[in-house]
């Protein structure tokens, strides 16, 4: 809730256009920050090949756009950011032999169930599945040790389910699709971090702090336009028309969407509609019956709570000597000391170090602060 916006990117369009649309929604940017609307004037006509939804995109990222390049000048001449040259190095590191191991017999499974899928023609039906192994291959380069435990197979009774994507796939296709394992699938989109509306690609992932029975109320309609405002106010504040919290929906095909798109793209008047309706999913095409799809509620589900209580927690305080860096690790931090190594400061400094960058130039010691993403 604010009653200024703003966004911070880098790259406005990186997968689809419809990445500038969750940008735009995010600014309340009235009106195309209605999905129908955008369709409509903006991605349709690129969707085409149309010049008038270029220029019309164009219009828009010029008015609402406050871009900054590394070339860019003060008013008196000097660099606005005064960045060092960029050098990019690939490193490619060999694994330790339990890494190796650990890894090779994620990658094997990863590759086999992929081929299977793909002799069947059903990627798309379990892509989330798909990014789930794609995470497990990069938790290990990692450190191995985020991976333990992943390949326990799930408890699927009494209505917990809990375990991998596969096994709650199969208990739905064998037991049915239900709540619980709607709140499970939810949960590894979040953990894969890719937890957005497949229409309007906002974020559904995120936590709120508002009380359960807030997600209960409908989202205010924006105020129109042409609403007068109060003489001396120059802008309405953005508090009034705040969304509450997120509302996703997930449906029996594995698909999220946000209860607005998903009533406008699929089921209008959703939940509130006669049993026997049939409506085809917008992103698969699956036929989809009124009990297919279930709203994730952002009250923690029961099979979480039951999950939090069996997790081992490490005592505060806790001697890490049995604690093993990884590969990824070791290089790293052998990078970051020799940079500690430098400064005055650090325990690490060593006065007869002397380095020098790429054209043979000494360098003189310094505090270098580092970023690790």
């Amino acid at each position: 809730m604010a009653d200024r916006r703003l966004c911070l990117t880098g790259t406005p369009v990186q997968n689809k256009l419809d990445d500038v649309f969750a940008l735009i929604k995010f600014l309340r940017l009235h009106p195309l920050d209605e999905k129908n609307i955008w369709t409509e004037y903006i991605g349709s006509p690129v969707k085409f090949g149309q010049a008038l939804g270029i220029v019309r995109l164009q219009t828009i990222m010029k008015c609402i756009t406050l871009r900054r390049t590394k070339d860019a000048k003060a008013a008196d001449g000097s660099m606005i950011l005064a960045l060092p040259p960029r050098r990019e190095e690939l490193r490619l590191l060999k694994f330790e032999p339990q890494e190796q191991e650990i890894y090779d017999r994620f990658f094997k499974e990863s590759k086999d169930e992929f081929t299977d899928l793909s002799q069947k023609n059903e990627v798309m039906k379990n892509y989330v599945g798909i990014l789930q192994k794609i995470l497990r291959l990069r938790q290990i380069c990692d450190h191995f040790e985020l991976v333990e435990g992943k390949e326990a197979k799930p408890k699927i009774e009494d209505g917990e389910c809990s375990g991998s994507f596969e096994d709650i796939t199969a208990a739905i296709e064998t037991d049915g699709f239900d709540y619980s394992r709607a709140a499970a699938v939810f949960a590894i989109l979040c953990e894969s971090a890719t937890a957005q509306c497949v229409e309007c690609g906002s974020e559904l992932g995120v936590s709120s702090d508002l009380p359960p029975d807030a997600c209960e109320s409908e989202t205010q309609p924006p105020l129109k336009r042409g609403r007068k405002y109060k003489t001396g106010v120059s802008r309405s504040s953005t508090r009034a028309n705040t969304p509450d919290t997120p509302r996703p929906v997930l449906t029996r095909c594995q698909h999220l969407f946000c209860l607005v798109c998903y009533r406008n793209s699929v089921c209008p008047g959703w939940p509130t509609v006669t049993p026997d309706l049939m409506r085809a999913c917008s992103a698969c095409q699956t036929a989809l019956s009124p009990t297919d799809a279930f709203e994730i509620k952002h009250e923690a589900p029961e099979y979480c709570k039951k999950r939090e209580r069996k997790r081992e927690r490490r005592p505060k305080g806790q001697c890490l000597e049995n604690f093993v860096p990884s590969t990824k690790i070791k290089s790293l931090l052998q990078d970051l000391i020799q940079f500690s190594s430098m400064n005055p400061h650090s325990r690490n400094y060593d006065s007869e170090l002397e380095m020098t960058d790429s054209s043979g130039v000494k360098i003189e010691p310094d505090v270098v602060k580092t970023v690790v993403l």
